[in-house]
């Protein structure tokens, strides 16, 4: 059985890929970093690329094609916060490309090859910053609508082709991750464990679950974002995300 999660490394990634590894999964592990020690995992590959970087992207891509995957954990992303008019157009742009365009692209390889066998399971990791919108980090919330709204239209194709491939959306609020040194925020409230949330989200993406958020708190904050008026729920999370 073999894994492929990219954003590996650190936090809910590097979780995941410590449960799938004493469940007995080969791991692939992708990062950006030069070195990941893979010592601790029973058996694991690390392959350093920068997804951001369109040749070793394209490269990766390749390689994508030789690998016969039996999970996906769509995973690598950041954030940033600032005004509109002030955030870095390099950081922006950088974000973009991770957090949409390499997660769009991935998805879209290791789907075709899954249809084909007609097994598989993919995890996308989005926010309940899919839930809302929010000045200050309008950017950043507006990538992981992408990613929610694209994860749930594959998810219905494969349901309308009975395909046997589970796809899954995690969506997570505050974690204790290293988003908030990348993002230069700091949470409000208290950020959940990153390997709780971990353990929720391969538990679910095992059954099948289409949306997994994990915990009660985060189910009521995506539900408030849901039937709250658009406009409201941006004022009250602008204000929120001003404060940090």
């Amino acid at each position: 059985m073999l894994a492929l999660i990219t954003g590996g490394t650190s936090g809910i990634g590097l979780d995941i890929a410590k449960i799938l590894d004493s469940k007995g999964y080969e791991l692939i592990i992708v990062g950006s970093r030069s070195e990941f020690d893979t010592s601790s995992f029973l058996k694991a590959k690390y392959i350093q690329c920068d997804l951001t970087d369109e040749d070793e992207f394209n490269s990766f891509l390749m390689q994508l094609k030789d690998f016969d995957l039996d999970v996906f954990i769509d995973n690598a992303g950041f954030g940033d916060i600032g005004t509109f008019d002030k955030t870095s157009d390099e950081k922006e742009s950088l974000m973009i490309d991770l957090n949409i365009k390499a997660m769009h692209f991935l998805l879209k390889e290791v789907l075709k090859k899954m249809k084909e066998k007609n097994r598989g399971y993919v995890l996308v990791t989005s926010s309940l910053a899919a839930y809302a919108t929010s000045g200050y980090m309008a950017t950043y919330y507006a990538t992981k609508a992408y990613s929610y709204s694209l994860a749930l239209g594959y998810r219905r194709e494969l349901k309308d082709l009975k395909s046997k491939v589970k796809l899954s959306v995690l969506c997570p609020g505050p974690t204790k991750t290293e988003f908030e040194k990348t993002a230069n925020v700091k949470f409000l409230i208290k950020p959940a464990k990153s390997f709780k949330v971990a353990k929720v989200a391969v538990k679910k993406m095992f059954k099948g679950k289409g949306i997994i958020i994990p915990s009660v708190r985060f189910k009521v904050y995506a539900f408030l974002g849901k039937i709250s008026p658009t406009l409201f729920a941006n004022r009250v999370i602008s204000k929120s995300a001003r404060k940090r």
